[in-house]
């Protein structure tokens, strides 16, 4: 009875195999350029719902038969960092020390600041008030609408050291990079990265005696439209239909060519950041990628996540149309420690939830 109670077990054994595999290469997929190839550094799109399918075959295995639980241990313990950076936990670092620095980023969504609202309380300035943060990096931030606000008088009084650039877009388009400081900022520097409504600035921020180097990142957007998150949406919830939808290859292509786009723009800015004489670096904002991709990777290969050294979770910060992922980052150099960094998701004014973290120089 125990040998064919193994035998009718074989099928799902087979399956989890399989599950585990597709783990591993979603894992890995980061390693794989978009500009080479394209559709395989999709894969850590799924790296979620396959890392899911490996948890609930573990437990399945906890039930029917331990010994197979070894086929996703496996591939857990060879997927590790990735399921760290994906979904990490942190113990003793909520609480950063006296003397450091709070660094927001916030990809606002133009449209939720403009001048036809601009005389009232807006919820962002409200947030941006009370976050007591003391280096504040906007992404798609309409300056315009600003200059009229009432309330925004309070704001801008809190950090005399600002910059507004407009980030690939006409100054009618209203759609900036921002930054406002407490610190005073020494230069600024725009890269506009080939992209229509994306770009990146750099800061030299003064703080103290020394200089913090600052990039605020708004990179390619997947530019999809209603048709393609309702396409998006009916994957997750009928797949099979899906999968005849025409439109499904259109929404595959935006991702693809907007992934290797990314990839461009990262190597542009590792470059750059890599030429820094100041050992204190921080990148952050909306880089429309999630843990597990290439872009996000690259950068990791050179600077600390601060999500992942002091964050807890998944921390998702993208909240709409079912697109649950963690596209707003913070990295910084080694010579800087990470406390407290969290994507608050209390904020439900745009469709990111802004992301924050402590920095201390390290000792």
């Amino acid at each position: 009875m125990r040998r064919l109670y193994k035998i009718l077990l074989l099928p799902l054994l087979v399956v989890n195999v399989l599950a585990a595999l597709l783990l591993v290469c979603c894992a890995y997929s980061p390693l794989i350029s978009p500009e080479q190839f394209p559709l395989l550094s999709l894969a850590g799109l799924a790296f979620p719902w396959v890392l899911a399918a490996n948890v609930a075959f573990l437990v399945a295995w906890l039930i029917l038969y331990r010994r197979y639980m070894l086929v996703s241990l496996a591939a857990f313990l060879l997927c590790f960092s990735q399921i760290r950076a994906f979904s990490p936990i942190n113990f003793g670092k909520n609480n950063p020390p006296e003397g450091s620095i709070k660094l927001l980023s916030f990809n606002i969504l133009s449209s939720n600041l403009t001048a036809s609202n601009a005389n009232k309380d807006n919820p962002i300035i409200t947030y941006l008030e009370a976050s007591g943060a003391d280096i504040i990096c906007l992404q798609e931030f309409p300056f315009q609408p600003l200059k009229t606000n009432k309330q925004a008088k309070a704001l801008l009084a809190d950090y005399p050291y600002r910059s507004y650039l407009v980030s690939g877009m006409s100054e009618a388009d209203s759609r900036y990079l921002c930054c406002f400081s407490k610190y005073p900022i020494l230069d600024v520097e725009h890269f506009d990265l080939n992209s229509t409504g994306n770009g990146c600035a750099r800061y030299h921020i003064l703080h103290d005696t020394d200089t913090l180097v600052v990039y605020n990142c708004h990179l390619q957007s997947n530019s999809l439209d209603d048709t393609n998150k309702n396409i998006y949406e009916q994957m997750l919830t009928k797949p099979k239909e899906s999968l005849k939808d025409e439109g499904l290859k259109v929404l595959v292509k935006k991702l693809r060519d907007a992934a290797s786009l990314r990839a461009s723009q990262a190597q542009t800015l590792l470059a750059d950041v890599r030429k820094q004489t100041s050992p204190y670096v921080v990148v952050c904002g909306d880089f429309n990628d999630s843990p597990i991709s290439y872009s996000r990777t690259l950068f990791a290969e050179e600077l600390d996540d601060a999500f992942v050294q002091s964050g807890n979770g998944p921390g998702i910060s993208y909240n709409r149309n079912k697109l649950f992922y963690r596209i707003d980052h913070i990295l910084h150099s080694q010579s800087l420690d990470a406390y407290r960094c969290a994507v608050d998701r209390s904020v439900q004014v745009s469709d990111h939830y802004p992301i924050s973290c402590y920095l201390k120089k390290a000792k």
